[in-house]
């Protein structure tokens, strides 16, 4: 600006050195030079006001990249910390199925074991019956001999049920009576021994029957029943060894009737 006003400031002192056809003449030009002036001036505050929305413009631009930058640095960020939690969660899950196949493992042993004692148990329980004669047999004894009286009254019972005309079946029903007298079950053995007697009436086991028979009615104060057993055992089979001895039982046994704390019959 100071540089047009100075110009023009010269243009007007040479006006006054110049003729009037000159100075019309300068005149023109100088109105043209006002002209291009004020274009230039105008053109001027237009540029300005460009470069000022320009710089806006960009103001903008980088407050709006900063913006961006910020918000892609904060979710940068925040991918980070999510993959690091996911990370975290996925070895926890890796140390829980490690864990899991731990605890599956001893499950599966623990199940092995429950089914081998189960086993174990149903067979002591509830053995199974073998359907071979013979096997019935052998196991039925094997099991009386280890001790195991139920399960061997489970066995003799089904080797007499099912094979009644086998000439053991009388020795069987005599041992499942016997077991009673073991366990000191009286009142059982008394049954056993009476069906044996009943269902083998010419077995050679009725003899010991019978006198098991007594011994039973003895212990339970039975002693008049105990005293009519000695005697028809030693009647009916005077040369078997128990008929000696149930003679002589029987006048124990008569002795005893006297005491009304041995006898109660």
């Amino acid at each position: 600006m100071r540089f047009r006003t100075a110009c023009l400031l010269g243009v007007l002192a040479l006006a006054s050195c110049v003729t009037s056809s000159r100075g019309d003449k300068m005149e023109s030009d100088i109105t043209r030079l006002r002209e291009r002036l004020d274009a230039m001036e105008v053109r001027d505050r237009d540029m300005t006001e460009k470069v000022a929305q320009l710089r806006k413009v960009l103001d903008q631009a980088t407050a709006l990249l900063g913006r961006n930058s910020a918000d892609l640095g904060a979710r940068v960020a925040k991918h980070e910390a999510d993959l690091e939690a996911m990370t975290g969660k996925i070895e926890e899950a890796k140390h829980l199925l490690a864990e899991l196949q731990k605890q599956v493992q001893q499950a599966s042993t623990t199940v092995a074991g429950l089914a081998s004692t189960q086993e174990r148990i149903v067979n002591r329980v509830a053995p199974t019956i073998p359907d071979d004669k013979e096997s019935l047999w052998r196991e039925a004894q094997k099991r009386l001999s280890e001790g195991h009286r139920e399960d061997g009254r489970r066995f003799l019972r089904a080797f007499i049920q099912r094979f009644p005309s086998d000439p053991r079946a009388p020795q069987a029903q005599l041992q499942v009576g016997i077991t009673y007298v073991q366990e000191l079950k009286h009142s059982n053995a008394v049954a056993e021994f009476s069906n044996l007697i009943q269902r083998f009436p010419k077995s050679a086991e009725v003899p010991e029957a019978m006198w098991q028979l007594a011994e039973a009615f003895v212990v339970l104060k039975f002693c008049g029943d105990a005293k009519a057993m000695y005697q028809d055992l030693a009647r009916r089979y005077p040369r078997h060894p128990r008929a000696s001895q149930a003679k002589k039982r029987m006048r124990e046994v008569q002795k005893m009737r006297r005491n009304k704390n041995l006898c109660t019959s």
